[in-house]
């Protein structure tokens, strides 16, 4: 890696130009990988105001690096490639950021910014610098960290180097470098451009064909897909007949829409499990591949919903047993049925707080005497699983028919799989592999994408407007590209949930903690009969979907390398753990033949004991060295655990100080300061920021809410261990006894 100011601009290779229209203006980019990034110190000024630096920049034009000191040099630098590639608005050069939203903050007022595009506020997806400089984030096209991402390419010859860089030493423009800190921000712009190429050529050898995000080539492959092989024109007429353009009907949906059920039996909370506390080790299943099973194996709303009026019980249970439904609800005398508390408080409009009597469990509900909130009608079957209640009045309820998703659709996802099954450690296919594998995960992210979004706007400054929620509808599903309707995505994560309760409540007390998509528990062989059973049911089930659409069965059926047979949506062993403890949702720590795993929110698990580091560098061909493995890994949380007791220290209150935390608490500053600044060799020098981010390593401490504490505690002191590992399993109160909970649901063809 070079100076820029050694860099001859005109030696720079001509890319080739393709042309994209966006926005009714024909726009020209240079078809080439290009990378940026830069390394910053934080500080703290003489009068204790947070500051930050950016003491060097690096780019990667083309596959070239080379690098700068300065914003001056920067600011140079682009004019340059400006020069010499003749860009203005119409003719731009793209340029990656891998998290650009860091970056971002350090070129205000350093750069002339315009069109920003943006989901979130400091999260810029892409932006316009000096008219010809499109500078786009490779953190929403790869949806992985650089690390991680540096691992998913190809015949890549580099890898996201950690632990090399002290960032605790201040440094700014004039601290001496060493070749070994050039090269540590040389790997990190490299990693962007081979991820960029090799999304170029993935993409028929066309920059103008790369998405902004991860979801962009599954929407591109399945929209492509469901023109060429349906009648396009009355595909989508069932779609603006399906669109849920009512703006109550809408904010209805929103409000029924949840993510994946992460949490912990209380009962288990704060106990380390194995066979000596529980007479078992804790073992473990999850779904292969939830979303995408659910997609194909269930119904959802495909009709145009209508709103009906209930006034009867009578009326609301033969709405539930027939039609997909969403509404409002309250219900009185809730109670929960077991230690298994699913329904979230963030899901109720009232009757959460202590005015009910309300009893939470880490942020869902235990008890209430009343509570108002929205479901669906999956959603009622899983309440009535696991509580007991009385219904008061249900409103604003919408009602339509079920059937399956689109055939072309299913068709999709049954490639993705197969193609990713079948493809997985084979030499020559593994690009394809990961292409498949990236289009099966973003399915359901492309399914559930809201189509009102909030308008965020920079102008120096970040704004957010609120569309007209009517007209942002009429605009989202007029657009002919259109071919998704938002109630799937909210019926496939209801019917995801639905499926995972079903395992919670046949393994009863046994289940210590769920996630999305897989349960931790013990007394294996008391539910391997259930696991059996369950897989056949499923197997059943995506049957039917696929001889309802006359798709070929051996689709169901992709083999592996080895000549094994993978089918989605069923119960997959994952293995056991010695010792198991958890301490609530995202926060669980297991052990395995006398090595700890860890995963805790907010925390990095990032570690390799030094016996397997030691392996994987034979088996890399790297030479090992202590000093490489303490440089990488010993600074983390996970090291300073097992030397302060390991699951005993896991606990309440558990700190973790900032050396060994790998946190960095963000502070966005956007304000002029000038001072000046001392390295850690002695050196002084006179620095100067306009907007920065200031990085400050960060404690650890495992904190709970107190109404959480005394919740646990109160279970404690009621109920020994040994009962609660024997507790009854579920059973469903005769109020809600007509409606068949254990079997298919009733629906209507």
């Amino acid at each position: 890696m070079i100076r820029m100011n050694k860099v001859d601009f005109s030696s720079l290779s001509e890319p080739e130009i393709k042309t994209i229209k966006k926005q009714g203006n024909m726009l020209r980019y240079l078809n080439s990988a290009n990378a940026f990034d830069i390394e910053t110190t934080s500080f703290m000024d003489k009068e204790g105001n947070k500051r930050a630096c950016m003491y060097l920049f690096m780019f990667c034009i083309d596959g070239k690096t080379f690098y700068g000191r300065t914003w001056v040099e920067f600011q140079w630098c682009l004019q340059e490639l400006k020069l010499r590639y003749e860009l203005n608005y119409y003719k731009r050069m793209i340029i990656y950021v891998h998290n650009l939203a860091y970056e971002f903050q350090f070129l205000i007022n350093r750069a002339q910014i315009s069109n920003v595009f943006a989901r979130t506020k400091r999260h810029p997806i892409s932006s316009l610098l000096e008219d010809g400089f499109e500078f786009r984030c490779s953190y929403f096209l790869s949806g992985l960290s650089l690390a991680k991402t540096a691992e998913e390419i190809q015949n890549s010859n580099v890898e996201k180097m950690v632990g090399d860089l002290d960032y605790r030493l201040i440094r700014h423009q004039l601290t001496p470098l060493t070749d070994e800190e050039l090269y540590y921000g040389e790997v990190d712009v490299l990693i962007v451009y081979q991820f960029i190429s090799n999304e170029i050529r993935k993409c028929d050898g066309d920059i103008t064909k790369v998405p902004l995000t991860k979801t962009g080539y599954v929407r591109q492959y399945c929209r492509n897909y469901i023109k060429e092989n349906t009648n396009y024109r009355r595909y989508r007429e069932h779609i603006l007949k399906e669109a849920p353009t009512d703006k109550e009907l809408f904010i209805l949906l929103n409000k029924a829409f949840a993510g994946g059920y992460t949490h912990a039996n209380c009962n288990y909370i704060f106990d380390i499990v194995n066979e000596d506390t529980y007479g078992s080790k804790v073992h473990s299943i999850d779904f292969t591949s939830s979303y995408p099973a659910q997609m194909i194996r269930h119904k959802f709303p495909r009709g145009k919903f209508v709103k009906r009026i209930v006034d009867s019980e009578d009326i609301f249970y033969n709405m539930i047993n027939t039609y997909a439904c969403v509404f409002e609800i309250c219900l009185t005398d809730v109670e929960s049925k077991s230690s298994h508390h699913i329904w979230s408080v963030s899901k109720c409009k009232y009757g959460t707080k202590k005015q009910y009597n309300a009893v939470n469990d880490n942020g869902r509900i235990v008890r209430s005497d009343e509570i108002y909130t929205y479901m669906t009608d999956v959603d009622f079957l899983n309440f009535s699983k696991f509580y007991t209640f009385k219904i008061k009045y249900v409103t604003n309820m919408w009602v339509t028919t079920y059937g399956y998703l689109p055939k072309q659709l299913i068709e999709c996802i049954l490639k993705f799989y197969g193609d990713k099954t079948t493809l997985k450690g084979v030499a020559d296919k593994a690009e394809i592999y990961l292409i498949s594998k990236g289009m099966l995960n973003a399915i359901y992210g492309m399914s559930v994408t809201n189509p009102v979004n909030d308008e965020i706007l920079f102008d120096e400054e970040w704004f957010l407007e609120r569309p007209d929620i009517e007209t942002a509808l009429t605009k989202a599903y007029n657009n002919p590209n259109q071919f998704l309707c938002y109630q799937w995505g909210v019926w496939i994560t209801a019917w995801a949930r639905y499926e995972l309760f079903r395992g919670i409540e046949a393994l009863g007390n046994d289940a210590i903690y769920s996630d999305t998509d897989s349960i931790k528990f013990i007394n294996y062989e008391d539910h391997e009969q259930f696991i059996n059973d369950y897989n056949i049911e499923v197997e059943e089930g995506l049957k039917k979907t696929l001889n309802y659409y006359d798709i070929p069965i051996e689709k169901l059926y992709p083999k592996d390398i080895k000549g094994k047979t993978h089918l989605l949506g069923v119960w997959d062993y994952e293995g056991c753990y010695d010792s198991f403890k958890t301490l609530g949702a995202k926060r669980y720590m297991s052990e395995t033949n006398g090595k700890l795993k860890m995963t805790v929110s907010g925390l990095s698990n990032v570690y390799m004991y030094e016996d397997d580091y030691k392996k994987k560098c034979e088996k890399d061909g790297i030479p090992y060295s202590h000093e490489d493995w303490h440089k990488k890994y010993y600074f983390s949380p996970i090291q300073y655990i097992i030397e302060h007791g390991g699951l005993d220290f896991f606990d309440e209150g558990m700190s973790i100080p900032k050396e060994y935390s790998r946190r960095l608490t963000h502070t966005y500053i956007q304000e002029y300061y000038s001072c000046i600044l001392t390295d850690y060799t002695g050196k002084p020098a006179k620095v100067e920021e306009y907007c920065y981010i200031h990085l400050e390593p960060s404690e650890f401490t495992m904190n709970f809410a107190a109404e959480f504490i005394e919740f646990i505690e109160g279970i404690n002191n009621g109920i020994s261990a040994d009962t609660r590992a024997k507790r009854p399993e579920f059973q469903i109160n005769e109020f809600n006894a007509e409606i068949n909970f254990f079997g298919d649901i009733t629906i209507k063809e």
